[in-house]
């Protein structure tokens, strides 16, 4: 290991396979976001294996290549990995690997003939599953079968289930049944004649036969491959492979097989290839393939943090490897954490320079370049310093002198990567003339490193530019012939000359941004911006003027560039020469005054022609066009201008039409809801392009205030003035309004918000979940929209609104989170909540999942906190983030009671997830509750199932005595129940009590509360509206038809079928 693997073979981290399964979600956006089946901020388990390991990261002083990483908990507080280990349940699971059955080859199956071990002839009997159990009772045996042994309770140890005498390892596996060989063989006949379809079904039959045997789901996927579906092929395969959870060679496979299906929609395989991997990692930590594999995978997603520790894991399991090391320092540069990437390279060198030069061969040059550029990423001058130090010391020891440790004392330049002894090196009083030859010192750095050591001397300040264009200078910029170097290194002619110009060296910068014209991948529009600053600076007006108008040509509206070139011509008095882009600035700025509808408009020119009028038959982006049909005019401001001023003409002639289609549509006319979509999308698009609006960048992040209006002064008074007041005009052309605008097009925001929720929410009922989710994403991005508490509330109404028309739990959870942040401890938002996922129509996996069960949890300590008396609160400080509304002058809003509701949504979230005990015993919610409430039929219930479901389960220690609390409860709630004015409540509380005697098996008991259920469904439906919808009397007579069916009263079954069952 010392020596390196340099025979190892790494997997292409930019060639990463991938694959979608049917029904996984892609990330969102987060990979997004939100996640799918597998969280991205709160890792969880399927299936009973872990997902992940333990995500562990270390603080600044420590050895990178100790086994285990102390936890940096400041690093990703929101990530954690589960460890690295196996589930006990995979202990249990039977390999079909160990089994003596041999798959039918070939010759058997033509032969019709599988081969049948000896036990495979017998009947399955118990061959799947568990083996049966002891039994209950306390087994009386033969007297005198155990004399003189003392009879111990429970299991002997080593036997059974549980305990501590449970057998680890694989168990036995199952034996083949006759009929799973049978299958399979003939299986494997049909596949070999190509009969696809029979092989598919007598392998189908053999799975459900034997679901735990692995051969049946490789002979599906065989025969899916062999049809060209490697989808439904890596899909069997993947199904199979769980019955081998610890068979690496298989998962891997899967892993590659997943990436590569998938093509170019990779996100949407991303999550599925993780959790193959997590399964090899879990049966191998030390599997190098994999790790790298996964490693790669969560950088190409954004994952960059999964990515270093798996790196790092990679590191331990392959010490020093350099190519591990490069890609550990990418990931933590990308995340700004290059120091610690330096830590490691730093080790790795310490190892490598303990040995001799000549037999290290996998650290070179290239390893070293990543090293030094580390150091760019220091802040502190002594860091750079130091860096440099260590830079050259490699270099040395690369160059096989390092030996000569006298040049650490020459901080101050380098003068020992000097081309030529004199002069300098030969002022050193250690330096041995002739001791190695030239090669060794400033003709054996290579250009990237000593390109290196400049860009650091050039951050260490003025008194080290000297040393770093000592060092540029070996790039010969000045060279133009073919063999220049600009050729064979432009990207470091690019790195010095922006680094020159950052350093207020344009001169310099110059020598090195001319060449890169020549390089046609290199002149961009940042290039000739870059340019052309230092042209200004030094004063070269028509060079810059030259550089700016590049830019003006490909980017018409960049009016920093205007700005620019006017302010230069304006200092060096040349208002001629500033005066046209000045005049430019005015036009550009009335011209968006235009096209926002807020300045006066101008009389169009007398040449120009009347718009077309749009047609009936004319599409609506049409109208939109006001050069449509028209004759090209040669003039591109006159065009500009024109257009925008007729442009708001056609959005609101559109708006007039879509109101009136509005009004058609509430009077029943369906056929006008298709024109009424297409306009409606022509609005919201024409709407999404005002950047405004949608900002990118910087201003993206600035506060709206308002759009620009009409100008404060003529044109022709600024033009006039120009020479004197230049200053005060480019300062007019960026003011903004006085007053906050309310309109677009003479349409007002709010009426603009109601056309895209009204599409975002047809489009929902439409089934159009993408599209209609996109639609309320671009309005939550829009400034104006945004900044508005108003627009916002209403934006997630119609936002939950879509959420509930296509049963999105996941979103309708995300909506009513932003309401329980937005109105905290409001009960009706608590209320909302559970609201959402009782009308949604989906197993509510997203009801009772991690992050929903931590953040109500937070909401319930943030209550108890703001009720903790002063001198309490002072020792808990974690839950005053957790405060997310505030007053008009910005502080907390603190609550003023337990919530209830609060405390009982977070009890029913455990309650589905299965955690009893945890709701009653240890946080005590609903008994908090009833202490608040106890007249309340809800909570009397909630208490009533939870002892109930407690005592029915196996852990139970007083079983009996959880049932009669149980039924204290319920029976309370039945009284309660009882008295209610409203006859569906009456009829819900008999469904409910007989249920619960029925679920202990007291059927006696149980069929008159079903029989007064039944009774009262008269009642309920005479009383109509919701209560009707919720009648029980269907759940009751299916129940009392089972029953007696079972009973063997068939005559009473079918009564009730007749009566109630039948529509």
């Amino acid at each position: 290991m010392e020596d390196m693997r340099e025979d190892h073979q790494y997997p292409d981290p930019d060639d990463v396979p991938r694959f979608a399964w049917a029904g996984a979600k892609s990330p969102s956006g987060s990979l997004e976001e939100g996640d799918d089946y597998m969280n991205d901020r709160d890792m969880v388990t399927l299936d009973g294996y872990a997902l992940g390991e333990e995500y562990q990261y270390r603080t600044a002083s420590f050895d990178p290549y100790q086994q285990t990483d102390p936890i940096d908990e400041n690093f990703d507080p929101e990530f954690q990995y589960q460890e690295d280990s196996d589930k006990s349940d995979d202990e249990e699971l039977i390999s079909e690997a160990d089994s003596d059955f041999e798959a039918p080859t070939a010759a058997d199956a033509l032969d019709g003939q599988a081969k049948i071990t000896k036990s495979g002839r017998e009947s399955r009997g118990r061959g799947r599953g568990r083996g049966r159990g002891r039994g209950r009772g306390r087994g009386r045996g033969s007297p005198g079968l155990y004399s003189g042994i003392q009879r111990q309770r429970g299991r002997p140890k080593g036997q059974g289930r549980g305990g501590k005498g449970i057998k680890k390892g694989v168990r036995k596996p199952i034996e083949p049944s006759p009929e799973f060989k049978s299958l399979h063989s003939q299986g494997t006949l049909a596949f070999i004649e190509q009969n696809y379809d029979a092989a598919e079904e007598l392998a189908k039959q053999a799975i459900q036969c034997n679901p735990e045997i692995f051969t049946a789901y490789s002979l599906l996927s065989e025969i899916h491959m062999a049809r060209g579906d490697k989808g439904r092929a890596t899909h069997a395969l993947f199904n199979g492979a769980h019955t081998r959870p610890r068979d690496t060679v298989l998962w891997t496979k899967i892993a590659k097989l997943i990436m590569e299906i998938a093509g170019d929609d990779r996100a949407s395989a991303y999550l599925d290839a993780i959790y193959c991997y997590n399964r090899v990692i879990g049966s191998d930590k030390s599997h190098v393939e994999a790790r790298y594999e996964r490693a790669a995978l969560h950088r190409e997603f954004g994952n960059e943090k999964r990515a270093a520790y798996d790196y790092v894991r990679l590191l331990h399991l392959l010490p020093h490897d350099t190519t591990v090391l490069r890609n550990l320092a990418e990931v933590y540069i990308e995340i700004g954490e290059g120091a610690r990437a330096m830590e490691y390279y730093e080790a790795s060198i310490t190892h490598f320079q303990s040995l001799q030069q000549s037999s290290v061969t996998s650290f070179t040059w290239s390893d070293l370049n990543i090293y030094a550029e580390l150091f760019m990423y220091s802040t502190e001058p002594e860091e750079i310093a130091k860096g440099i130090s260590k830079v050259k010391n490699v270099c040395r020891w690369l160059l096989d002198r390092g030996e000569d440790h006298f040049w650490d004392d020459y901080t101050q330049d380098d003068r020992e990567f000097d081309a030529t002894d004199h002069p300098r090196r030969s002022l050193v009083p250690e330096f041995d003339w002739g001791k190695h030859n030239l090669n060794s010192y400033g003709h054996g750095l290579p250009l990237e490193l000593r390109t290196r050591l400049g860009l650091l001397r050039l951050e260490l300040g003025e008194d080290h530019f000297e040393e770093a264009i000592r060092h540029f200078e070996w790039l010969a910029p000045n060279d133009t012939g073919p063999a220049s170097r600009i050729h064979d290194y432009p990207d470091l002619f690019g790195e010095i000359a922006e680094a020159l110009r950052l350093s207020g060296l344009p001169h310099e910068a110059l020598r090195f941004y001319e060449p890169l014209q020549q390089m046609e991948e290199y002149a961009s529009l940042s290039f000739f911006k870059n340019m052309g600053s230092c042209y200004h600076n030094l004063e070269l007006f028509d060079e810059a003027e030259d550089s700016f108008r590049i830019v003006m040509e490909n980017d018409e509206d960049n009016v920093e560039i205007l700005l620019k070139l006017a302010t230069m011509f304006e200092n060096a008095d040349m208002p001629n020469r500033a005066e046209p882009y000045v005049e430019k600035i005015i036009a550009m700025k009335r011209t968006r005054a235009l096209q926002k509808g807020l300045s006066r408009p101008r009389k169009p020119a007398k040449t120009s022609t009347k718009p077309l009028k749009p047609t009936a038959s004319a599409p609506k982006q049409a109208m939109l066009d006001p050069m449509a049909g028209r004759k090209p005019d040669t003039r591109p401001r006159t065009l500009r201008r024109l257009r925008e001023a007729e442009l708001d003409e056609k959005i609101q002639l559109l708006y007039r039409e879509l109101l009136i289609l509005k009004q058609q549509i509430e009077d029943g006319e369906s056929e006008a809801r298709n024109e009424w979509m297409s306009i409606a999308a022509t609005l919201i698009d024409e709407f999404k392009k005002r950047k405004t609006f949608h900002p990118a960048g910087v201003e993206k992040h600035r506060k709206y205030s308002s759009y620009p209006a009409k100008s404060k002064a003529r044109d022709s008074e600024k033009i006039e003035r120009m020479t004197s007041h230049l200053a005060e005009i480019l300062d007019n052309v960026q003011e903004d309004i006085d007053f906050t605008a309310v309109e677009y097009c003479s349409i007002p925001f709010n009426h603009w918000l109601d056309i895209f929720l009204e599409y975002a929410v047809v489009l929902a009922i439409g089934g159009d979940k993408v599209q209609a989710y996109e639609t309320i994403i671009s309005v939550t991005e829009a400034k104006v929209f945004h900044e508005s508490k108003d627009f916002m509330f209403l934006i997630h109404v119609a936002w939950s609104m879509c959420a509930l028309a296509v049963d999105d739990d996941e979103t309708l959870c995300s909506v009513a989170r932003y309401f329980m942040k937005e109105f905290q401890f409001v009960t009706d938002t608590y209320r909302l909540f559970s609201i959402f996922n009782r009308l949604c129509n989906r197993q509510n996996v997203w009801y009772n999942n991690g992050p929903t069960q931590k953040y109500i949890l937070r909401q319930v300590k943030a209550v108890d906190f703001s009720l903790m008396s002063e001198e309490r609160r002072k020792t808990f400080y974690e839950e005053r983030a957790s405060y997310s509304t505030r007053d008009a002058a910005g502080n907390p809003i603190h609550a003023k009671e337990m919530d209830i509701a609060l405390l009982m949504t977070y009890g029913h979230i455990l309650f589905t997830g299965g955690s009893h005990n945890f709701a009653l015993s240890e946080m005590a919610l609903f008994s908090e509750a009833y202490a608040l409430d106890p007249g309340n039929p809800m909570i009397n219930l909630s208490l009533a199932l939870g002892y109930l479901h407690v005592a029915i389960k196996r852990q139970s220690g007083n079983r009996q005595y959880m049932i009669m609390q149980g039924f204290s409860f319920l029976l309370r709630y039945y009284d309660l129940r009882k008295r209610s004015e409203f006859p569906i409540e009456r009829q819900e509380c008999e469904f409910n009590v007989g249920r619960a005697y029925h679920m202990l098996g007291l059927t006696h008991l149980a069929i008159p509360y079903y029989e007064r259920c039944l009774e009262l469904s008269s009642e309920v439906q005479r009383e109509g509206g919701l209560g009707a919808a919720e009648d029980y009397s269907t759940e009751a007579a299916f129940t009392l038809q089972v029953h007696w069916a079972a009973s063997g009263e068939v005559e009473l079954a079918q009564k009730i079928t007749a009566r109630w069952l039948v529509l």
